[in-house]
């Protein structure tokens, strides 16, 4: 990123004080859980370390102004959202276990209940990492939580402390993606990808919920970060060393995860070091052992897949009355199928918007629905729009970023079926290639006043438009009752008559878009 003049230490310091005080004085005073002291001096001190190491990197990173903005709106957004569902949600959510302890998830519930009883006791944190201990699979996020409560939080269970840990690990994220990307790229994608790393509403409210996924995020980030200086033979050992270290961190946190990361970082520096050989027999081996260590990988988790596609797609059905009914209609080797493009659609947002729930619920629904339904076009547009660019470069990174998050969309919506919950959760742990991706294309198609990006966008409005009045018919009685397959027709044809028309308008007027 872009140097900026010399920074004033100790006023940059002064400043990271102040907030982190009104931080914990906020924090402790609202939530008000055990004594006010212990529980402000816990969030200050954490909050301090975390906006402290924020602006370290922030300074490596180029020190730019829009870049501190990104950073802290992100950390600040996620610890709002924190404090407000810890007190909102007993007030506000259902009236079970873990929205009455303030929890959105019940992975995060159960798992952060463990994590202070384990606190709470003699053993150690290395018990975590016991199978009897069933809250956390992995036992990474259970250790760091357990020794977060047991070292600043011993009196009381502060749940939000865990907030600030997530919210940092984030922040950070942006820094270390921003410079990755503008290494290849421009500043435009970087700021792109940076805002919608902050900002993407999924990531925000993981962030604000004590999951693992920010943490998850933010070792991927790194993993590309080191990627990217190894094929540009710049800090090459620092670039390997990082790199291990991120990977062993990463298998403590989910190594189901970590393996996937590593197979998408190994493919995309063979894609780039391939384009180096111009012998053609190194090539063959190289993606023979690609092929092979792919195969490897299926067949390791097979039988996990297995077992989860079944359940998953069992409770998609179960929990979804409506779904069932059109399930019905369908042969039986179509159910799969079905599911798997239900769950790239979530979480739906015509059913966010007419749904009965609380108002805070709905509030996160449609938040969340909000951001996918502005992300997923810009995917779209570059699977469509990445073929035109010049540089061979560029395009091979491009390409391997396009199969790595397509890919993982699939695999996220085939993981958890239609679920609106666990589905767009696993979609946005690879929300750093998403983000690079979305990054460029919103660059391109603002540079080359791209008619097809408009194309896909009112495609997309059709879509919601059409739905929307097929929720509100049933859910409010408003408007005709259509039948689905008349639904699915009109958004099929209309879509048609977009692109179609669009494309013969561009061949008739010779006004294509530039490459």
């Amino acid at each position: 990123m872009k140097q900026t003049k010399k920074w004033n230490f100790e006023y940059y310091l002064a400043l990271v004080l102040g907030i982190s005080l009104a931080v914990g004085a906020a924090m402790q005073g609202i939530l008000g859980v055990g004594r006010f002291l212990p529980g402000f001096v816990a969030a200050t001190l954490l909050t301090f370390v975390g906006l402290f190491v924020m602006l370290l990197v922030w300074d490596r990173a180029g020190g730019e102004k829009v870049l501190a903005w990104m950073m802290l709106a992100a950390f600040g957004l996620r610890i709002i959202l924190s404090v407000f569902l810890i007190w909102g949600l007993p007030r506000f959510g259902y009236e079970n276990s873990e929205q009455q302890a303030g929890f959105v998830f019940n992975d995060a519930y159960r798992r952060e209940g463990t994590a202070w009883a384990l606190a709470q006791s003699d053993a150690p944190l290395l018990s975590a990492f016991d199978d009897e201990l069933g809250s956390d699979q992995y036992g990474g996020m259970l250790a760091l939580s357990a020794l977060v409560y047991r070292t600043l939080s011993p009196d009381a269970f502060r749940p939000g402390l865990i907030s600030i840990l997530t919210a940092t690990v984030m922040s950070l994220s942006i820094p270390i993606l921003m410079v990755t990307v503008q290494r290849k790229f421009n500043r435009r994608t970087a700021l792109w990808a940076g805002w919608i790393m902050a900002l993407y509403p999924d990531g925000v409210l993981l962030g604000a919920s004590q999951m693992r996924e920010p943490l998850l995020i933010f070792l991927i980030t790194v993993l590309i970060w080191a990627a990217a200086h190894w094929l540009d033979r710049d800090r090459v050992k620092l670039a390997l060393a990082v790199f291990g270290l991120d990977l062993l961190a990463f298998l403590t946190l989910s190594y189901r995860v970590a393996i996937p990361s590593l197979g998408a970082i190994v493919l995309w520096v063979w894609v780039v070091e391939s384009s180096r050989i111009n012998e053609l027999w190194p090539k063959l081996a190289g993606w023979v052992a690609i092929a092979l260590g792919g195969l490897a990988i299926l067949a390791f988790f097979k039988p996990w897949l297995d077992q989860v596609l079944r359940w998953d797609a069992h409770l998609t059905v179960l929990n979804s009355g409506m779904l069932t009914l059109l399930l019905d209609r369908l042969p039986k080797n179509l159910t799969f199928p079905f599911v798997l493009i239900y769950g790239l659609l979530q979480p739906v947002l015509p059913a966010a918007l007419v749904t009965p729930a609380p108002a805070i619920w709905k509030g996160i629904a449609i938040f969340r629905a909000v951001g996918w339904y502005a992300l997923a076009p810009l995917l779209i547009y570059a699977a469509v729009r990445i073929w035109k660019v010049d540089s061979r470069s560029k395009r091979r990174w491009l390409a391997v970023f396009l199969v790595v998050a397509l890919a993982w969309v699939l695999i996220a919506s085939a993981r958890a079926g239609g679920d609106q919950w666990d589905n767009p959760r696993y979609r946005t742990i690879f929300l750093p290639w998403m983000a690079i991706l979305a990054g460029w294309s919103l660059d391109y198609a603002a540079r080359q006043k791209d008619r097809w990006f408009r194309r896909i966008l009112l495609v997309e409005g059709v879509f919601l438009l059409v739905f929307t009045e097929w929720y509100f018919s049933r859910y409010l009685q408003f408007g005709p009752i259509l039948e689905f397959e008349v639904i699915v027709g009109l958004i099929v044809g209309a879509s048609v008559l977009i692109l179609a028309g669009g494309g013969i308008w561009d061949l008739v007027h010779k006004k294509g878009s530039k490459p």
